[in-house]
């Protein structure tokens, strides 16, 4: 497992939402490792405009059906207890969450957290252009 933090963003980050991020890649972490099978997962945690860092948790493993896992997610599944803690989560920090997957393909998920009020404006009702 590989593990990047930038400085940078955690400075910026008050202590209950460093907690919350860690209870994210823990949750993460533990689903690639439990169900995916995965070989390598990668964290990281990185500024990628004003105001808002992306948390990337990536694995090589098995992957699944995001759309699937959604709608057992809508209907409280237990399968999708990870995808239900995840969501959560990401709200606690008022962060966008994204899932990337496919059979046979990894996952890839991305937290998107705003570290103003501003940036949680900008993530949630972008503008048109």
């Amino acid at each position: 497992m590989t593990v990047q933090i930038d400085e940078r963003v955690t400075k910026q980050l008050e202590m209950g939402k460093q907690g919350v991020i860690f209870y994210i890649i823990e949750e993460a972490v533990n689903n690639a490792r439990k169900h995916a099978a995965a070989d390598t997962i990668a964290v990281r945690l990185k500024p990628v405009e004003a105001g808002i860092a992306l948390l990337e948790i990536q694995d090589n493993g098995v992957g699944f059906d995001v759309g699937a896992m959604s709608q057992a997610y809508d209907k409280r599944a237990n399968s999708s207890l990870g995808m239900v803690n995840l969501r959560e989560r990401s709200e606690l920090v008022n962060g966008l969450l994204h899932i990337d997957s496919a059979p046979g393909k990894g996952t890839k998920i991305q937290v998107y957290i705003p570290l103003t009020e501003d940036a949680a404006d900008r993530i949630h009702h972008p503008r048109a252009k």
